[in-house]
């Protein structure tokens, strides 16, 4: 069964399914039959990070699925340690490599590791490469508003999304008194 999922329109024009599926912790053979079978049942957002080294397996589940790339929105992330212009090229070339893809639908900084101060170049980069049609939709992962507006003040350009992971502790996970 599948199921047709709604989609929001990014600032670039393209379109984001509302649903998607995380990758991580995904890998290998296991990995990639998961992923296909996701597929398979409607899910069109797959959500991967260099960092999970399973982007290898998210590729093979693109292609075992036999549904067209042109359907499917693959997201994927800049690591900390490939922050920087030339590494951020690198890494985009990379990842598509490993994914066996001609483009990326969403690539986003990962995390803006402000103490290394190279989040505002990579972020630079990563819209040459959309210009250059590598990347799709640029965006970042856990960024603070000022970190977002260090990227506005620098390029004008509001990142496409500000993915947002919510750590809990163990206790935050159990149920609260009413």
């Amino acid at each position: 069964m599948t199921v047709a999922v709604p989609t929001r329109t990014l600032n670039t024009g393209h379109q984001i399914p509302l649903l998607g599926l995380g990758t991580y912790p995904m890998n290998g053979e296991s990995g990639a039959a998961a992923m296909a079978r996701a597929i398979s049942m409607g899910y069109r957002l797959l959500d991967t990070a260099a960092k999970y080294e399973n982007e290898a397996a998210v590729g093979e589940a693109i292609r075992r699925s036999g549904v067209d790339r042109a359907e499917l929105f693959v997201t994927t992330k800049l690591r900390g340690a490939e922050h920087g212009r030339a590494e951020t090229r690198v890494a985009v070339h990379s990842s598509l490599e490993r994914l066996g893809l001609d483009y990326l639908d969403l690539y986003l900084i990962h995390w803006p590791l402000p103490m290394v101060g190279r989040f505002v170049e990579s972020y630079e980069t990563m819209l040459e490469l959309a210009a250059e049609g590598l990347i799709r939709s640029a965006g970042v992962s856990n960024f603070t508003p000022a970190h977002i507006t260090a990227l506005l003040d620098a390029t004008g350009v509001a990142p496409a999304i500000n993915q947002i992971v919510r750590i809990t502790s163990s206790s935050a996970r159990r149920p609260r008194p009413a």
